[in-house]
């Protein structure tokens, strides 16, 4: 612990403030108007005045419930929510730093290591939002912090309980925050026994070094479900007559959100490329290799540069990523110290990773500080110039000029304005309704301009039956004609667009060629004009010979 002991603690604080103000500041700066996601439903309870409670991140959306009230909505709704969520990336960075400061780690290292994080392209995707769900960030870095500095005790004989107190204790509340963390937790008690014993204690011995971290996180995490049942109960915000009910109702909510095991084959390959994707801006890689994979893709000629480009950068962040995290493994098997907890917070998320088998961000986040970590706590020279000499510098290229600066400066009114004015007031938005991860015209507020989502027709009304989802399609569409309106397509007819949730649509049984042979059939399909930003394809009524 000498190394911890060169720099006073006043200092250390100083520092991590500082750090605090320059993500905060850079994530202020990056902040996009565009309401991803889950954003206009966080704004919708928000103005309801109400606790919403979802067993996926418990107190997240009542927590920012509470910061609206107290600040009595000053900043108004979505200030709120983008101030939560901004400064819980700032803390969350902050707190990495100041861990890797008192673990003896130079400033400047340690300065270039949490810029890795905040550049890290999940983070970038979900910080400068209003999408709250880095809520948990700063409690998932402080649950991680008294983790690894427990390591670095015992491997001096201070198996410390307050830091193993402190780490359940965090860790519980990120789980109350987001329920993806808590796979961590269970990693982390394991490997804490296995490290004892590995020590020489004897399994019961080993069992008593875990035991304060277990109690912790258990108390913790059950103490917030309490809380929460009681604020529930006492608000008339749930209908659950029994904690039982408030919490089995809840997790079942969320179970029918799990995917499953759509294709054992394809498990790894999605793992793999959700990993990097944490890392790294990928916008055409991954649905553009599924459908080619699947056959579903004519021919990638015309998309071949940009997805030899994106493959590059997703080789070279895939292979870094490996070697970061096999050195990992290999030097906790050789009893270094230092690397066993990070090991168990990955094992955590990539458990819950392959449980969920979805390549939500929220969900991948998880793995950014503890292969980071690893990647400094070697303390390689050549790890060092690779990671933070090349990888650092080719991410914050990649990931702020192809994503991060495009959405701060991205005209949402004005592109709002221009698309309200090509469909008018008695147009049709023919398009899906999903979050394809950017800026799309999904997010688009049109005012009273009916919509048609393909994907929540077939998801919520016909389900498979697709015949029936094409003559509602056809309706809507015939409506729109006979009261004079114009009817634009979005994506729907793009050959190329295989973002989410058009390769969900194609397997439920509705392919692309399916909707245009349809369309064609029945109207004059041209196009693609630019509307808003984005191609679109005009339906108008065919002529009658």
């Amino acid at each position: 612990m000498e190394a911890e002991m060169q720099t006073s603690p006043r200092r250390l604080w100083l520092e991590a403030t500082v750090a605090c103000l320059a993500v905060g500041a850079a994530y202020t700066w990056l902040l996009s108007a565009i309401m991803v996601d889950d954003v206009l439903r966080y704004i919708t309870e928000l103005g309801d005045n109400r606790f919403d409670w979802d067993l996926g991140h418990l107190w997240m959306q009542p927590l920012a419930l509470l910061v609206y009230r107290a600040t009595a909505g000053a900043l108004g709704i979505v200030g709120t929510l983008e101030a939560v969520n901004v400064a819980s990336v700032a803390l969350g960075c902050a707190v990495f730093y100041e861990t890797l400061r008192r673990l003896g780690h130079g400033m400047a290292r340690s300065a270039l290591a949490m810029a890795l994080v905040a550049v890290s392209f999940n983070l970038l995707s979900l910080g400068p939002t209003a999408h709250i769900k880095l809520m948990v960030f700063p409690a998932l870095a402080m649950a991680f912090r008294h983790a690894v500095i427990w390591e670095r005790k015992a491997e001096d004989g201070d198996w410390s309980v307050s830091d193993a107190v402190w780490s359940g204790v965090w860790l519980g509340i990120a789980s109350n925050l987001l329920v993806s963390v808590l796979p961590a937790g269970v990693f982390m008690a394991a490997l804490m026994w296995f490290y004892a014993v590995r020590q020489g204690q004897s399994p019961a011995s080993g069992f008593k070094v875990m035991l304060p971290f277990g109690l912790a996180l258990t108390l913790s995490g059950l103490a917030g479900v309490l809380l929460a049942y009681a604020v529930a109960h006492g608000s008339n915000t749930t209908e659950a007559e029994t904690v039982r009910q408030f919490v089995f109702g809840g997790l079942k909510e969320k179970q029918d959100l799990h995917v499953g095991v759509a294709s054992l084959s394809e498990m790894p390959l999605r793992f793999a490329f959700s990993l990097i994707n944490n890392f790294a801006y990928l916008p055409s890689l991954g649905p553009l290799g599924r459908a080619w994979m699947w056959d579903m893709l004519p021919s990638v000629q015309p998309v071949f540069w940009s997805l030899l480009g994106q493959a590059a950068l997703a080789a070279a962040s895939g292979l870094c990523i490996a070697w970061i995290v096999g050195v990992g493994v290999l030097k906790s098997m050789q009893r270094r110290p230092g690397f066993l907890i990070p090991i168990a917070y990955i094992l955590g998320a990539t458990s819950f990773s392959f449980y969920y088998n979805l390549n939500d961000p929220e969900h991948w986040f998880h793995f950014t500080l503890p292969i980071v970590f690893i990647a400094l706590h070697m303390r390689w020279r050549v790890m060092d110039k690779v990671v933070l000499g090349l990888w650092l510098p080719l991410l914050l290229v990649v990931n702020m000029a192809g994503y991060g600066v495009p959405k701060a400066v991205f005209a949402l009114e004005a592109r709002e304005s221009q698309m309200r004015e090509a469909i008018g007031s008695s147009g049709l938005y023919v398009g899906f309704a999903a979050y394809p991860g950017e800026p799309d015209s999904s997010l688009f507020r049109l005012g009273g301009i009916r919509r048609f989502n393909i994907d929540l027709v077939q998801m919520n009304e016909t389900k498979a039956d697709n015949t029936l989802l094409l003559q509602r399609l056809g309706t809507e569409i015939d409506a729109a004609h006979a009261r004079g309106g114009r009817v634009l397509v979005f994506r729907a007819l793009d050959p190329f667009d295989w973002r989410g949730p058009v390769m969900q649509v194609a397997l439920a049984g509705l392919t692309r060629d399916e909707i245009r042979r349809f369309l064609e059939s029945r109207y004059e399909v041209t196009g693609p004009e630019d509307v808003g930003g984005f191609p679109a394809w005009k339906l108008g009524p065919r002529a009658r010979p």
